[in-house]
């Protein structure tokens, strides 16, 4: 026990206090980010069918949907990292970025028969691009210059309490903090000035999920599952503020020198965090396969970050997927024990640009491969998926990307009365 404990303490101390690169997408200019809460490996690999997922092997937790563990038979010690790769390309121009980081990190637990537990820390959401507008047919000429860095973590815990063998309820309180930093640098050929448009909201507090989640034997050996979720969308504590400058360089890369503060303005004030929901149901045998579809939607029209000046909707998301284990208890072929996972999603982003919806869309892969004996169920779970947002027209990026979810799950038994004879 103790050594589980001491490698959840030390990741997560290492997690909250180093500062990683996540995003890559200038589509995470917009609102709060690239959301990325919830993609553990599994469901990754399975489109992101995770509200009415239950560890077929009782062997990993649920954060997504907190009431969707009664099956959580076993401690389990999760941590994942993830690797994102992007190439952008316009009507004229194409370049590439990539970034790898640490994506999670859980510790849960059965309590008994009835309570399920657990806590951990995970991104919620990061910003992070760069690009540039270059006018050179104009005259003068002009470039704009965009940066964006920072995000929004979650500090989590979940309790939840099996009604019966049938239905479950689930609460999971989020701790939301982070800092998002956007910035502006305009220039006009022959001048020696820039002007500098900066950005910063820092944010802080409490969200509440609320999660049932229902199961249902379907003659010998087939079962339904059904989940459902509601995130409440409280309000975070805001520190806004924007500075205009101007300032000179003595060359690419140097120091800005003679900077001028030309106005400063900061605010503390509450904003509202998106209400959110999401419903799944799924269909499987036993240990053998499944088959899902979740649709979510968010309320990100509530939204009300200073600086931004753009058309803002509900984002909705639909996302199909599955699994297939040839053999869960093969003894003679270790990849008769692989599970093999498949998916897809399609999702209206939230804003529209130049009067154009942005849209992102892709398929999944994920294998579960076991790390141990057939008795074993500690895993390590990779996911991968392919796809693509946004377009060439109207003066718009198309990103295709190409991302991977790499988690391991280390399990054991705690709190359960042990008989000797």
């Amino acid at each position: 026990m103790s050594k589980y404990i001491s490698c959840f303490l030390l990741i997560l101390v290492t997690f909250t206090l180093t500062a990683q690169d996540i995003s890559i997408s200038p589509y995470s200019s917009l609102g709060y980010g690239d959301k990325i809460f919830n993609h553990g490996a599994s469901t990754f690999g399975m489109g992101g069918v995770s509200t009415s997922y239950l560890s077929p092997y009782g062997n990993e937790a649920n954060f997504s949907n907190p009431a969707a563990n009664n099956n959580l038979f076993y401690t389990t010690f999760s941590f994942e990292g993830a690797a994102n790769f992007s190439r952008f390309a316009d009507k004229q121009n194409e370049s590439s970025r990539s970034s790898t980081y640490l994506s999670k990190v859980h510790l849960a637990f059965p309590m008994g028969l009835k309570f399920r537990g657990g806590i951990g820390f995970q991104p919620y959401s990061s910003v992070g691009y760069k690009a540039g507008i270059y006018d050179l047919e104009s005259n003068p000429q002009k470039v704009n210059l965009y940066k964006g860095d920072g995000g929004i973590n979650s500090l989590n815990a979940f309790l939840s309490y099996n009604i019966n063998q049938n239905f479950a309820v689930g609460l999971r309180a989020d701790y939301l903090f982070g800092k998002l930093k956007r910035n502006e640098v305009f220039s006009v050929q022959n001048t020696q000035l820039l002007t500098d448009y900066t950005y910063e909201d820092e944010l802080k507090g409490f969200n509440l999920t609320a999660g049932l989640a229902f199961n249902k034997k379907v003659g010998v050996n087939q079962r339904f599952f059904a989940g459902a979720t509601y995130g409440l969308g409280n309000k975070l504590k805001s520190t806004q503020s924007y500075q205009l400058s101007t300032y000179q360089l003595m060359s690419l890369g140097s120091a800005p020198i003679n900077k001028d503060i030309i106005y400063e303005k900061s605010s503390n004030e509450d904003v509202k965090f998106p209400q959110q929901a999401s419903l799944a149901l799924s269909y499987g045998r036993d240990l053998k396969w499944l088959v899902g579809a979740q649709v979510d939607w968010e309320k990100t029209s509530e939204l009300n970050f200073i600086n931004q000046k753009h058309n803002s909707k509900d984002r909705l998301r639909l996302g199909l997927g599955g699994y297939y284990t040839p053999q869960f208890n093969s003894f003679r072929n270790y990849f008769q024990r692989v599970t093999y996972r498949f998916g897809g999603f399609y999702e209206n982003m939230p804003f529209e640009i130049n009067n154009q919806q942005i849209n992102r869309y892709g398929i999944t892969f994920g294998l579960g491969l076991p790390m141990g004996k057939s008795s074993d169920p500690s895993e390590l779970n990779v996911g991968i998926e392919f796809g693509q947002q946004g377009t060439k027209e109207n003066n718009l990026i198309k990103e295709s990307f190409a991302n991977l979810r790499l988690g391991f799950n280390l399990s054991d038994t705690w709190f359960q009365k042990r008989k000797y004879d």
